[in-house]
């Protein structure tokens, strides 16, 4: 619902299903299976297969930072104005800020967006207030991208075979590192080539701030697996004892066996 389209190429989708907590079989198991809300439709120019979406929802268009926003309202108290566009920042550790850039994120946050799932065919994109709101909307695009996913990151790998669909910039990592309040790249293996994209305010010292059940599930299953290891290494480890101490004990025999006869 987030493509300007309103479809996805179902091989993307197949690729990141993973993240999304999608099942294997998703295209027989989820989108044939419910005809209502999506269809698979051939591309004959690039003889591609997308994941087309038959009837937008209303229910589902509202965005993850939507319902943070009212939190934020609810509980703290907070001006309406200064809510209603915002995003949650939380800079690195270390990270400075000066007066200046204090000002310019606070104005940032009240500057207002299309919403992701709104279409923007119609909006003139050379004014430099459309450029700002584009800006932003790219922001919360990604920012729902990562919400949908079970643990609130994904590989930039993924994200980039979304930039077409979801109108995406072309330097995707330049983009979030310049909002790294909201974002954070982690860099890995293949000469630093690895990036994965986490949303902030989703983590706190390495756990989900509000774990999904496939979230807990997969850590259950992660755990019994190290548990399972570790317990065959611990078995394998009391084989070879026995086996050392077996050997001991033969050899032990063997020995006092000649002595004996020698001596006899």
């Amino acid at each position: 619902m987030m493509s300007n389209s309103g479809r996805l190429r179902l091989e993307h989708v197949r690729i990141a299903r993973y993240e999304f907590g999608l099942p294997d079989d998703f295209e027989h198991s989820v989108v044939l299976k419910y005809p209502q809300f999506f269809r698979l439709v051939d591309a004959l120019e690039t003889r591609n297969k997308y994941i087309e979406v038959v009837d937008r929802d209303p229910r589902l268009v509202a965005c993850a930072i939507e319902k943070v926003r009212e939190l934020e309202y609810r509980e703290k108290g907070m001006d309406a104005e200064d809510v209603r566009f915002k995003f949650m920042v939380n800079f690195p550790p270390g990270f400075k800020i000066g007066k200046y850039y204090r000002i310019a994120v606070w104005k940032w946050q009240r500057v207002p967006y299309w919403s992701p799932y709104e279409g923007i065919s119609g909006y003139d994109s050379r004014s430099i207030e459309t450029q700002k709101r584009m800006e932003k909307r790219v922001v919360a695009s990604i920012h729902e991208l990562l919400s949908l996913t079970v643990e609130k990151k994904t590989t930039m790998e993924r994200i980039v075979r979304f930039r077409m669909a979801m109108n995406l910039p072309k330097k995707l990592k330049d983009f979030l590192l310049q909002h790294q309040g909201i974002f954070y790249v982690s860099t890995r293996g293949n000469h630093g080539k690895l990036h994965t994209v986490f949303l902030r305010e989703a983590s706190r010292k390495g756990e989900l701030v509000e774990p999904n059940d496939l979230y807990l599930a997969r850590r259950k299953l992660g755990e019994l697996v190290l548990l399972s290891s570790r317990k065959a290494y611990v078995d394998w480890g009391l084989v070879r004892y026995m086996r050392n101490r077996e050997d001991d004990e033969m050899e032990h025999f063997r020995r006092e066996w000649e002595r004996r006869g020698e001596g006899g």
